[in-house]
C-alpha cells in the first residue's frame, strides 16, 4: 500500500470516530481524553499494520496524523469556516442563483461543465458529475488594524449538485476582488478572516483578481479531494471586461 493510500485508509477510520458537539465548551480534561483516544487509535492501527508484515516503523508519523486530527477537531471549527462562510466574514444569509444571466451551464464535446460570469470576467470548467450545479453569492470583509471593516468584495460558491443541508459537501469559492483590493491586501492594509495566510490567486483580466479562500477545505467535508483535483488542473480562465 502506498504512502498515500495509507493515509488515506487512517483518516477514513478517524474519521468514523464519533463527533463531537461543538456547541458545547471543550474543558481541559474533555481535550485530554479525546487526545489519548487519537494516541490509543494510532498506536492500535500501528500494531495491526505491522502483524501483516506490510508495515514500517512509523509509529512517530502516526501519533503526528493524531496530534494533527486533534488539532482539526479543537481549533479549526473556531477559525475555519463551513460550507457557507469559507474564507470570509459575511454577514446576512448567502443567496442562491440557478445558473441564469450571467452564469450559463454548456455541455461540451469532452464531457465537461463550463460555468461563464460575463459580469466579472471569467469561465470555470466543471467535470460532468457536477451538472446541475448552483451558485452561492456571499461576501467577503476585509479588516482593518483597527479591527475595523475597510473593504468587502463577493464570493461566488460553485455548489456539487448532491449538496444539502443535511449532507453537506465542498463547495468550491472563489473571491472576487477588485485590482486595487488586491494591491491594498498584499501590501497587508487590510486582512480577511483568521487565517495567518491570505487568499491564493487564481487568475486576474484587466479588472478583477479571482482568489481561492485560505484553508477553505479545513472542515474536509465530503467530495474536498476531489475539489482539489479540480483546482489543480487551472479551470479558471479570466476574460477581459468590456466596459
Amino acid at each position: 500500500m502506498k504512502k498515500n493510500e495509507e493515509f488515506y485508509d487512517l483518516e477514513r477510520k478517524i474519521r468514523s470516530l464519533p463527533e463531537p458537539n461543538y456547541d458545547k465548551k471543550f474543558t481541559k480534561e474533555t481535550q485530554d481524553i479525546i487526545h489519548e483516544n487519537l494516541i490509543q487509535f494510532a498506536r492500535s492501527y500501528d500494531k495491526k499494520k505491522k502483524r501483516t508484515g506490510k508495515m514500517k516503523k512509523i509509529s512517530l508519523g502516526l501519533a503526528s496524523i493524531a496530534a494533527f486530527v486533534l488539532f482539526a477537531i479543537l481549533i479549526i471549527p473556531t477559525i475555519s469556516l463551513d460550507s457557507n462562510q469559507q474564507g470570509q466574514q459575511g454577514k446576512g444569509e448567502p443567496t442562491v442563483d440557478s445558473n441564469n444571466d450571467n452564469e450559463e451551464i454548456d455541455q461540451n464535446e469532452s464531457e465537461e461543465n463550463l460555468y461563464e460570469n460575463a459580469e466579472y470576467g471569467f469561465t470555470f470548467t466543471l467535470p460532468e458529475s457536477w451538472e446541475g450545479y448552483q451558485i452561492v453569492s456571499d461576501s467577503w470583509e476585509g479588516i482593518g488594524a483597527d479591527q475595523q471593516q475597510i473593504e468587502n468584495g463577493q464570493i461566488l460558491l460553485i455548489r456539487h449538485p448532491e449538496w444539502t443541508e443535511d449532507k453537506r459537501r465542498q463547495d468550491i469559492p472563489i473571491m472576487i476582488f477588485t485590482l486595487k483590493q488586491w494591491s491594498s491586501l498584499e501590501k497587508g492594509e487590510f486582512h480577511i478572516g483568521a487565517a495567518p495566510i491570505g487568499p491564493t490567486i487564481l487568475g486576474q483580466n484587466n479588472e478583477y483578481v479571482f482568489a481561492l479562500p485560505a484553508r477553505y477545505n479545513f472542515a474536509f467535508l465530503e467530495g474536498y479531494e476531489e475539489v482539489e483535483t479540480i483546482l489543480q488542473n487551472n479551470p479558471l480562465q479570466p476574460k477581459n471586461v468590456v466596459k
